[in-house]
């Protein structure tokens, strides 16, 4: 398809489709902006490029070869006007264009189903498993890709300046590719032309409190574990004789060799350990 210029929109007076991309594709957020809006399907704009823009938000942008892939919801008249107030366009934030998308019908148990059916019943998984196991049959859809004409889309052609996104937008973004992935947006679209903009959300790493302020409760760190050392069942702690204490080599010789002789030099034979009297 060759490249498309948007024609602007005029006042909502019916029904139409409307082409989400951003934060819009969390079916919840889109439950709270527009009520009365209905699930049609997945769908691509082609020659267009996302981006996170310098507002910090969700934008497309010309890009010939590109394509930008999204959810399509059908929403009545009073849904396009509170669109109108969070899109800002009476602030010049985006403006409303009529583009051509290439849509896929959602499938069968949840094409054309409420909104806010799909979130009351747990999401887009939860919702097809119980509209599947539910009574009755719904009709058959076609689900081949075709070109769905004047299809409203918000653009911000002033601001296309690729930007890093706003802090409390990334978690926003990333609930709304939650529910994109599981009702048909590709894996490989949200890596390669999200994630470059928009970091996935991870759970925050949780720490022990800190004790501030009077009514806090002290920690007391726990007290090493003393082991204590057991004598071994099969011994017995004996207390072992003293041992004599052990006297020099060759002082019984000296001895002998002195008995008899007289008392000279004691002081040295004593150092030797001689006794100095005869042998009993």
């Amino acid at each position: 398809m060759a490249s498309q210029a948007p024609v602007t929109a005029t006042a909502a007076t019916t029904n139409k489709y409307y082409f989400a991309y951003g934060s819009n594709l969390h079916l919840e957020q889109m439950k709270r902006r527009c009520p009365g809006s209905k699930l049609i399907g997945s769908a691509k704009l082609w020659h267009y490029r996302w981006q996170i823009n310098e507002r910090g938000y969700a934008n497309v942008m010309e890009a010939h070869g590109h394509w930008v892939e999204g959810l399509v919801f059908e929403i009545n008249p009073r849904d396009e006007s509170r669109l109108d107030v969070n899109e800002g366009v009476s602030k010049n934030a985006y403006q409303k264009c009529y583009m051509t998308v290439m849509l896929r019908r959602a499938e069968s148990p949840l094409y054309r189903r409420p909104v806010s059916w799909i979130v009351n019943n747990g999401g887009p998984v939860q919702a097809r498993q119980m509209a599947q196991e539910g009574p009755g049959q719904r009709r058959s859809v076609n689900h081949d890709p075709h070109w769905e004409q004047n299809v409203l889309v918000y653009i911000s052609p002033q601001y296309i300046v690729d930007s890093p996104p706003k802090e409390e937008y990334i978690n926003r973004i990333n609930l709304g590719i939650a529910d994109a992935r599981a009702l048909g947006v590709a894996e490989d679209y949200i890596s390669n032309c999200i994630r470059p903009f928009v970091p996935a959300t991870t759970p925050k790493e949780t720490t022990a409190p800190k004790a501030t302020g009077s009514g806090a409760t002290a920690i007391t760190p726990a007290k090493p574990k003393v082991v204590r050392k057991v004598p071994s069942p099969g011994r017995k702690a004996v207390k072992q004789p003293a041992r004599e204490a052990r006297r020099p080599a060759g002082a019984d010789s000296v001895q002998h060799e002195l008995q008899g002789q007289p008392r000279l030099n004691l002081r040295y034979l004593h150092e030797l350990g001689v006794r100095t009297h005869p042998q009993e």
